[in-house]
């Protein structure tokens, strides 16, 4: 169990600046309009073959254009989807605080960020193998091993290591202070806000930018999520009695977070407050345990100097998989006892599973939720299953008075974390 307590932190952090990309947007305010309203960006797999697959539908970006970025040819041959995201996302988040400017000096700006795996890309290898053909059709390994091999990019390995894309957006933003990588999973992108909150706290950093990045959906991410034995057959229904697992989808969000006083120097508007952080580890059938959940939202709590009634609203992890919405509800269930208030809400019907951005991408909707007021409804949620006991916002949106917002995470290997965002007046 691990966490750290506000009181403690020393400086009061703050989010002046938010990027986010989902198939229902490429901007904070694009994508909440959109939930509200309750579209989805799930839809059918194109442009790969999905045969073998029990599961045709992801949540998928529309395209990213690397010239428009600024991203120069020779980088875009070792950089995909994932990294277009995270480029985008990292300017936006960067230009929305102010950072972009001469306030705030490059070379002390932390940036963590939580990614998945990366794949590569067949037709990146296509022409080596054209050139190792023998006459017959089959490969010629000694053409591959004499010439073909010339044909394969010198760099195209690197492009198969999340951290390249993370370099390269470091880079394009011009900042040089302390940095990490975690992976691969929903806790990931919550170490990575946790990680760049206590940057900025502590003193080491006087601003820190937090990501969270989703796979690319392709043929290799889908097997590795049907493996796991998380993903459903057409859609992801949280906490309904009809759940069958998730759906995967790409997306990103960075968080540009800085004390108080800098915020007030700078005079930069902040968005909402980071005060509480919480993570346990459990090993279950395939997902934490119910009082791992509930040790990580309570240490969310304990550090924030919160009760449980205190809260408002709960984005849920909610992937929709059997295991892991019952043991989220039992959590729940422990830690708000009596909280009937509690408004109870995931993204994951409308998103799909965003794996290491979805934590991230889960915060940036909180704070929309912070300063309009609204909780979006959870599709596909009805009818919602009876022993779930939680009272989940579905069917249409809420509006209400939201204070607090906690955020929920899990990962199918153990790790699951909590973190509370509040309004920031």
């Amino acid at each position: 169990m691990n966490g750290w307590k506000s009181s403690a932190m020393g400086n009061v952090v703050v989010i002046t600046g938010v990027g986010m990309v989902t198939s229902l947007g490429q901007s904070p305010e694009e994508i909440f309009k959109a939930l509200l309203e309750g579209r989805t960006g799930i839809g059918p797999i194109e442009g790969f073959p999905t045969e073998g697959f029990t599961t045709k539908t992801a949540a998928r970006i529309g395209d990213l254009d690397p010239k428009a970025l600024g991203i120069s040819r020779r980088d875009a041959r070792i950089m995909d989807t994932h990294a277009y995201m995270l480029v985008k996302c990292a300017k936006d988040a960067f230009a929305h605080a102010g950072l972009d400017g001469e306030s705030a000096p490059k070379d002390g700006i932390a940036f963590f960020a939580g990614m998945g795996c990366v794949d590569y890309r067949v037709e990146d290898l296509l022409p080596a193998i054209h050139a190792s053909m023998s006459n017959d059709g089959s490969i010629d390994y000694g053409k591959f091993y004499e010439e073909g091999f010339r044909e394969i990019y010198p760099l195209w390995p690197l492009g198969m290591l999340n951290n390249i894309a993370f370099c390269l957006a470091t880079i394009a933003l011009g900042v040089r202070g302390e940095n990490t990588v975690f992976s691969p999973d929903a806790d990931s992108g919550a170490q990575a806000l946790s990680e760049a909150a206590l940057s900025v706290a502590e003193g080491r950093a006087p601003q820190a930018l937090a990501a969270g990045v989703s796979e690319k959906v392709s043929p290799l991410n889908i097997a590795r999520a049907s493996l796991s034995g998380i993903l459903g057959k057409d859609t992801c229904r949280p906490f309904s009695s009809d759940r069958d697992g998730t759906i995967l989808g790409e997306g990103c969000a960075v968080l540009a977070l800085e004390s108080g006083l800098s915020a007030k120097q700078r005079g930069a508007t902040p968005l909402a407050r980071i005060t509480g952080h919480g993570e346990a580890f459990s090993i279950g059938d395939s997902v934490p345990d119910s009082k791992a959940i509930a040790r990580a939202m309570q240490t969310a709590l304990e550090g924030a100097g919160l009760r449980p009634s205190d809260i408002d609203v709960l984005i849920a992890h909610g992937d929709g998989t059997p295991a892991g919405d019952r043991s989220e509800a039992e959590a729940v269930n422990q830690v708000f006892a009596g909280a009937d208030r509690l408004k109870v809400y995931s993204s994951k019907g409308a998103l799909g599973h965003m794996l290491a951005a979805s934590s991230v991408v889960d915060t940036a909707l909180g704070i929309q939720m912070l300063r309009t007021g609204a909780v979006p409804p959870t599709l596909n949620a009805d009818p919602i299953d009876g022993s779930i006991n939680l009272n989940i916002v579905a069917g249409k949106a809420v509006k209400m008075d939201i204070r607090r917002v906690m955020v929920s995470c899990i990962s199918h290997e153990g790790q699951c974390a909590a973190l509370i965002v509040e309004a920031a007046g």
